[in-house]
């Protein structure tokens, strides 16, 4: 027994010797910077990049045999302002032995050092990520021998599709996005990014648990999935796809967000086509499900269908008053500068979207229904509908690049929609209430908030049923000019000022910025108010001169009946959100007051003739006892009317 074991400690001790040799001959024999051209040459013709390797790749001893490089640089094409796309500082592999004797090629970590990585968009949309394909096509004959290499490579020695990676770890990595079209810049860095053991085909934990810069915005990551990549690098999956980000940040609402990702992801190099499925997207308490399908190429073809539930947005409207500056900073210059739609002309959108509920600090909307699709630079809404305070709000419209002219065209409808507390919500506006069917169909443009005020054309109708016209109270204005006309007592006035009406109807055009309601109809029991009006869109202010009349057309008995055939101006002048009432009775009573007159000087002027064709032949005595009377008269009937 003790001769078997020495034996055996022998054996060992030459295989480990025999090793040992090995490894010093292969390291005095090769010299890694022999490939350094033959792997450069290999990434140019894959997929179009120039790779540098500067610097000597050496063997490492410690703490595993494997290899070492000074700086690697991916270089762009030309025509954009960074010079790489990915720069590496230096980066180090380890490389078990012992597997390699029996055909295995196990490596150990992959260590990168100061990563840096630009994602470049230019201004007429070329990506320094397109057209990274092989420089030449391949013949048919190429591809054959292709496929004949791959299937004979299964006989190799050494097995390429199951190779070992123990682990990657990424240092100090910057991420700088740029889209010129957009005029944004932003960089992103990560301070590691580590992934677990990988195998072609087989399942691989991703973990990424990192801190982020973003200018001024800070972020904390956790990410973990299931990476699984083809032996043929065809595509690559990302199963339990599980991403939490924590953001900090003045420029955010309350200075904080943090979201969650869930899905399932695939990527297929081949076609470029990226799908997202069991998706679960999670803003704060915001969230939203679906699927989501991608596919890259001469336009993005874009496939959805999205699932939201009740979306409380108060919480990001909520913002100081320095954000609010920055927000109207940034309005006014939206304001000015026309936006650049020709990105349309990229895409390729089909997709709808539903929300259960949104809810602001003011407005509740209920459920929303969306069909969105973008094709040949148009965008258009197929239609969208929500479910606005008891009715139903209906838009179809779409927006077209038109060269750069941005036009539009929209259609929208209201029905059965309660006013009075959506005017409220929507803008502090106390002018109407009732239940209203509301048509607008618009063409325009230019995009910016002026030229969409001036340019807009349009025209429209609504109706306004079972309602009343907030600030005035038109009943007991007429109370008050009956009592003038009738020489009573005014009545005790209240507070309330509204008038109730069963409909209210009319038709406008706008243009150049201004509301032209060309009719104006309002009918109740107790008086008809008609004419017309304009708004101001440009001064957000109102100008309307109407005509109140008593019981026009109304065979109804009322305390006002015999206030019948006038006619009572009233005038609507003001800015929306205070509007002043003018119910000009003085003048109607003076007017009154003038015809009564008219009418008595007529009946004296008849009276005094009939009096002279009377008197004729009569004594001077008797003459003037008729005068007396006749006076007298005159005198009673003029302050019955002046009182």
């Amino acid at each position: 027994m003790n001769l078997l074991i020495k034996r055996l400690s022998k054996l060992v001790m030459a295989v480990i010797a025999l090793l040992i040799i090995t490894v010093i001959i292969l390291l005095s024999v090769i010299d890694p910077n022999d490939y350094k051209v033959d792997i450069q040459n290999q990434i140019k013709k894959s997929i179009n990049r120039e790779l540098l390797i500067n610097g000597d790749i050496g063997w490492t001893f410690y703490p595993q045999l494997g290899f070492s490089s000074g700086q690697i640089e991916l270089n762009n094409p030309t025509g954009f302002n960074r010079q790489h796309l990915i720069k590496i500082e230096s980066a180090a592999i380890a490389l078990n032995v012992m597997p390699l004797l029996k055909g295995e090629i196990k490596l150990g970590k992959l260590t990168l050092n100061g990563l840096a990585v630009n994602l470049i968009t230019n201004k007429d949309g070329k990506s320094n990520f397109d057209n990274m394909m092989p420089s030449e096509a391949k013949t048919e004959k190429e591809e054959q021998q292709v496929q004949d290499k791959q299937i004979k490579s299964k006989d190799n020695f050494f097995a390429l599709d199951k190779a070992e990676l123990a682990g990657i770890e990424i240092n100090n990595t910057i991420i700088e996005i740029q889209d010129l079209q957009l005029g944004s810049n932003s960089k992103i860095e990560f301070n590691s990014i580590k992934l677990g053991r990988f195998v072609l085909g087989e399942k691989t934990d991703l973990s990424i648990i990192t801190d982020f810069v973003i200018n001024e915005l800070k972020g904390h990551i956790e990410l973990q999935s299931k990476l699984t990549i083809t032996p043929d690098f065809s595509s690559v999956q990302l199963n339990k796809f599980n991403l939490k980000t924590a953001l900090t940040g003045k420029a955010l609402p309350n200075g904080k967000i943090s979201s969650l990702i869930k899905s399932n992801i695939s990527y297929n190099l081949n076609n470029g086509e990226t799908n997202i499925n069991n998706l679960l997207f999670m803003v704060d308490k915001l969230q939203l499900k679906g699927k989501l399908k991608l596919q890259t190429g001469d336009k993005t073809k874009v496939r959805f269908t999205l699932l939201g539930d009740h979306w409380d947005l108060s919480h990001y409207l909520n913002s100081s008053s320095s954000e609010k500056q920055a927000t109207q900073a940034t309005e006014q210059t939206t304001t000015k500068q026309e936006p650049n739609l020709s990105f349309l002309h990229s895409l390729d959108v089909q997709g709808t979207l539903t929300i259960a509920a949104i809810k602001t600090n003011k407005v509740q909307i209920g459920k929303t229904d969306l069909t969105l699709i973008i094709d040949n630079g148009k965008a258009q809404i197929k239609p969208l509908t929500s479910q606005l305070y008891d009715g139903l709000l209906t838009i179809n419209g779409w927006v077209d690049d038109a060269q750069g002219k941005n036009r539009y065209k929209t259609a929208v409808k209201l029905k059965g929609v309660q006013l009075k507390p959506m005017l409220d919500d929507l803008a502090k506006i106390d002018l109407l209430s009732g239940t209203t069917s509301f048509n607008f169909f618009a063409t325009g443009q230019g995009l910016t908030s002026s030229k969409i005020k001036e340019n807009l054309l349009a025209d429209g109708d609504f109706k306004l049923l079972d309602g009343e016209l907030h600030g005035v109270n038109i009943p007991q204005k007429m109370r008050i000019l009956k009592a003038k006309l009738t020489a009573k007592p005014a009545p005790t006035e209240d507070n309330i000022k509204k008038t109730d009406f069963a409909s209210l109807t009319g038709q406008f055009e706008i243009e150049k910025g201004v509301v032209n309601n060309r009719k104006l109809l309002m009918l109740s029991p107790v008086m008809r108010l008609d004419g017309s009006g304009l708004i101001n869109i440009l001064k957000e202010s109102l100008n309307y001169k109407l005509c109140i009349t008593p019981l026009s057309k109304s065979d109804a008995e009322t305390s006002y009946s015999d206030l019948s055939g006038l006619t009572i101006p009233l005038l609507i002048q003001g800015p929306f959100t205070d509007p002043k009432f003018s119910l000009d009775t003085d003048g109607v009573l003076k007017e009154q007051l003038k015809a009564k007159a008219k009418n008595l000087q007529k009946k004296a002027k008849a009276e005094f003739k009939k009096q002279q064709e009377t008197l004729q032949g009569k004594s001077k005595e008797e003459l003037s006892d008729e005068a007396k009377k006749l006076k007298e008269k005159m005198q009673k009937e003029l302050k019955k009317l002046f009182g």
